[in-house]
């Protein structure tokens, strides 16, 4: 599931998906716009759905891995 995650965060903003995982999301390149991006792709690449409430807690792309992880359950 983790290499899905990259994939999908690094080609929504454009990196490498080499990235470094405690990087937060604004030095990832990736502003509001993007993230909701983000969420939407895990969404329908996943399966998963994401409350709106719950897009806050995601700072850094471990946060991202953990939310998606949580509702995998």
């Amino acid at each position: 599931m983790e290499q899905t995650l990259r994939g999908i965060v690094a080609k929504i903003a454009e990196i490498s998906p080499d990235f470094d995982a405690n990087a937060s999301m604004r030095d990832l390149g990736v502003d509001s716009v993007r993230n909701l991006e983000i969420v939407f792709e895990i969404e329908k690449v996943l399966g998963v759905n994401v409350p709106e409430n719950r897009y806050a807690e995601v700072k850094t792309f471990n946060d991202i891995a953990k939310l998606v992880a949580s509702l995998k359950t």
